[in-house]
């Protein structure tokens, strides 16, 4: 046999073998190997909750910088928080609208009181932006308040749902006649004070970075004394909270409640330790179910009824939505002192056109424009751009949604404002509709950890049960504040937004960050995160300090 035929042979057999199961018994044939799955990758979403192509931690996309869309603004001095933006200024009509609006944010309202936090709506957003901290605890809140109730959330029977730190009468109709509180001072309802005095101090907490940097927090401790009209309920629980910025309050309004739902994860069905949810709250106009957006556990779910609300508990101002004056019934002073007033009964302090003019002024006031960016050449600074990526990628945004897109806003939920009446329907701001801005909220609850624990303490810290001596006193682990409200815990908060972060303290310098103002810095603010925030702290701290420094950047440029 010569050699092509012996490999002819041998193929042949070899596929012989082959075709009866490798040279085996035909009867007992090799298993066929059941093939192992591909894992099924995690989609990647083609579009966001806006509709838009997803954001990348790679770089800014076109017009990241025009933080406002049209209401963007360009002025960044102690102004920046004021300003009107050009869509207004090119019209007429809306100009004097805004200007009527501003003039009663910054006016001292006839009518306010008996009972206040401050003067005017200016009082508290000072210069438009947030409030501060008293300097001491012998310097009253003015711009800062406390919040108040039982362990259910439920108002106290005496002082309602909100501390009131002055009284003012209106035949002394001036700021320079407030009244602070009294140890018992008006129990027997003859004399008006202030319903109490809340003051604050710091206990230093140090730690440090992975890099062995080292760092100090303000850890705060509040106390409450000279109650006028007696002790609080047995269960009481405090929350302390700093005014916020105003300014683009209109476009906040203007996302879809669709949208922000569709961000919630309640369930944390992705296992990725975020487990927002929306607050759903009571709109007072309608009754019915909204998404809350305001304030700074969501609890209102439009510009109006947070003005109101504050019209009337800030400032003792009553109006359509809030009639009522900020006196329980169990307050005869105070009672007493509001049947002075002018408007009685079902009269508001505050007309609905007046209303409307804040409401108008609080929902167009400009958004400044971001930093970093060179509009010349449309290039960003590369630290914005290092930072912004590491804001992404340890998960910053998880929370803090870069971008957002509105529906229809329309000037005021009272009716059209028109030269010299409010119409049926209101008109729909085309400047506020429809536009992609950029604040960095996703408007959900988010629990970030902690638990509060009231006790009553005299000066020195030693235990007491009444008596003017006898100081209620919260104090808190994390940035809990003990109090559940509406369907939020009390460690549970609204994320703020973050556009125009880094222009706080230059608008006020005296100003400080997070809901109690305990925060100096960015870098503070995020290592007080807890709860759904602690992984993103913790990766911040694992930083070097020249990453740090660029994240820190990018805040700022915000």
């Amino acid at each position: 046999m010569n050699k092509l035929s012996i490999i002819t042979a041998s193929i042949t057999l070899a596929l012989t073998l082959s075709a009866c199961g490798g040279g085996g018994s035909s009867s007992s044939p090799t298993p066929t190997p059941t093939p192992t799955p591909t894992p099924t990758p995690t989609p990647v979403p083609t579009v966001d909750h806006s509709g838009l192509t997803p954001l990348t931690s790679e770089a800014p996309v076109a017009g990241e910088h025009l933080t406002g869309g049209q209401i963007t603004t360009t002025v960044h001095t102690h102004d920046a928080f004021s300003q009107r933006p050009t869509p207004v200024k090119q019209d007429f009509q809306a100009d004097g609208f805004f200007t009527s609006g501003d003039h009663l944010f910054r006016t001292p309202h006839e009518g306010r009181g008996p009972v206040i936090n401050a003067g005017s709506c200016q009082g508290c957003h000072i210069n438009d932006g947030k409030g501060v901290v008293p300097a001491s605890p012998d310097e009253p809140m003015k711009s800062m308040f406390l919040k108040i109730s039982d362990a259910q959330g439920n108002p106290d029977p005496i002082y309602g749902d909100q501390l009131q730190t002055f009284a003012l009468q209106e035949e002394n109709n001036d700021d320079g006649a407030l009244i602070l509180s009294k140890h018992a001072g008006s129990i027997n309802g003859d004399k008006l004070y202030g319903e109490a005095y809340a003051f604050v101090e710091y206990e230093t907490i140090t730690g440090q970075y992975a890099d062995g940097t080292s760092y100090e927090l303000r850890k705060p401790t509040y106390k409450v004394k000279d109650l006028s009209y007696g002790d609080f309920n047995d269960t009481v629980a405090f929350s302390a909270r700093v005014s916020p910025a105003v300014f683009g309050s209109g476009l906040l309004e203007g996302i879809p409640d669709a949208n922000l739902l569709a961000l919630a994860d309640p369930e944390d069905t992705n296992n990725d330790g975020i487990s927002g949810r929306a607050h759903m709250v009571t709109n007072v106009m309608t009754g019915e179910k909204e998404v809350g957006k305001f304030a700074y556990k969501a609890q209102n779910p439009h510009v109006l009824q947070q003005a109101s609300g504050a019209y009337r508990g800030d400032i003792g101002v009553t109006n359509s939505l809030f009639i009522g004056e900020p006196c329980t019934d169990k307050q005869i002073a105070c009672v007493s002192a509001a049947e002075q007033e002018k408007a009685q009964g079902d009269e508001p302090d505050i007309g609905n056109r007046q209303l409307a003019f804040v409401e108008f002024y609080n929902k167009v006031l400009g958004v400044p424009v971001r930093r970093g960016f060179d509009s010349s050449n449309e290039t960003w600074d590369e630290n914005i751009v290092a930072g912004r990526k590491l804001f992404f990628d340890t998960g910053c945004v998880d929370c803090h949604t870069p971008r957002h897109v509105t529906g229809e806003v329309v000037d005021s939920r009272l009716g059209g404002i028109a030269l010299t009446e409010l119409t049926a329907e209101p008109n729909k701001v085309d400047y506020l509709s429809e536009q992609t801005f950029y604040p960095y909220t996703d408007l959900l609850l988010h629990d970030m950890g902690g638990s509060c624990k009231v006790t009553r303490e005299l000066e020195d810290g030693s235990a007491c049960t009444t008596g003017e001596a006898c100081y209620y006193v919260q104090r808190c682990d994390g940035l809990a504040d003990g109090m559940p409200m509406g369907e939020a815990s009390g460690s549970e908060w609204k994320t703020p937004a973050l556009w125009g972060t880094g222009l706080v303290q230059t608008v006020n310098e005296k100003a400080t960050f997070l809901h109690d103002g305990r925060a100096r810095n960015h870098a503070e603010a995020i290592l007080w995160h807890g709860g759904e925030g602690e992984a993103a702290k913790n990766k911040f701290i694992q930083l070097s300090k020249a990453e740090r420094d660029q994240l820190l950047a990018f805040l700022g440029s915000l």
